[in-house]
């Protein structure tokens, strides 16, 4: 790969509490699937929601403000498309103490998922909330394993460069991994810090 063409893995910033800061901070969006139209049907705590967010293999999501700075920010390789926000319940989480070392409140069962399935939907908080959006990205990008021990699962993963197009987010041909640029990087880090990290 060029040296003037770095690329990196996209996924989601810290959070709190292992699995259950996992699903307050993302919700759901494989518990449903997709509906007939290939829509996500997303899950998840509200009326909070962070910019940004990956709530199944592969998906990413944003919020309606988000959007807005995306398709102004000149970033290539993505489309966007309307989320249906299947189930929406009131939970708000976001003001506990996030540096504590357990939530304030845990599941009845102790699924980190019934945070969201023990609750009915909400139509009115749904409403209260900001139009989300897909965020799908560009596929076809080559990935290459490159050995480093013995065993199978030993190896690196490399885009290789002829395929890039030049796009600043991209998926590959054999994983679920989203990719993105330099330029896309340097982008979501200055207004997403808290929300995404790069490999």
């Amino acid at each position: 790969m060029p040296k003037d063409r770095p690329t990196y893995r996209l996924v989601g910033g810290r959070v709190p509490w292992g699995d259950y800061g996992d699903i307050l901070m993302h919700g759901m969006s494989a518990h449903l699937g997709r509906d007939s139209q290939g829509i996500i049907q997303l899950e998840r705590t509200g009326p909070f929601m962070p910019p940004i967010s990956f709530p199944g293999i592969g998906d990413i999501v944003v919020t309606d403000a988000f959007r807005r700075g995306l398709e102004t920010s000149g970033l290539t390789g993505f489309s966007l498309r309307e989320v249906r926000l299947t189930r929406i319940v009131r939970l708000h989480w976001h003001v506990w103490d996030l540096d504590a070392e357990e939530p304030q409140e845990y599941p009845s069962d102790g699924e980190p998922e019934s945070y969201i399935l023990e609750q009915e939907h909400c139509p009115e908080l749904a409403e209260q909330m900001q139009p989300v959006w897909e965020m799908a990205l560009e596929v076809g990008a080559r990935e290459v394993r490159v050995p480093t021990g013995k065993r199978a699962w030993e190896s690196r993963i490399l885009i290789e460069s002829g395929s890039l197009k030049g796009l600043d987010f991209f998926r590959a041909d054999t994983t679920a991994y989203n990719y993105v640029s330099q330029r896309a990087k340097d982008w979501l880090a200055e207004r997403a810090a808290d929300h995404v990290s790069f490999q």
